[in-house]
């Protein structure tokens, strides 16, 4: 499978607190943004979906 780079400027904080979430779950921050991808994609829905409709 061909991968993509895909690269996101977020808040500096907003990075160090989401990053201790997903490290106090054992995955990093990179590991848990595919993993969303990955399910939106199976799915063809996003966890949003019912705060735009």
């Amino acid at each position: 499978m061909a991968e993509k780079l895909v690269q996101i400027r977020i808040d500096k904080e907003i990075k160090e607190r989401s990053d201790k979430v997903f490290n106090s779950s054992g995955i990093t921050t990179q590991v848990a943004i595919k993993m969303f991808l990955m399910q939106v994609a199976k799915t063809g829905e996003t966890p949003f979906d019912d705060l735009f409709m």
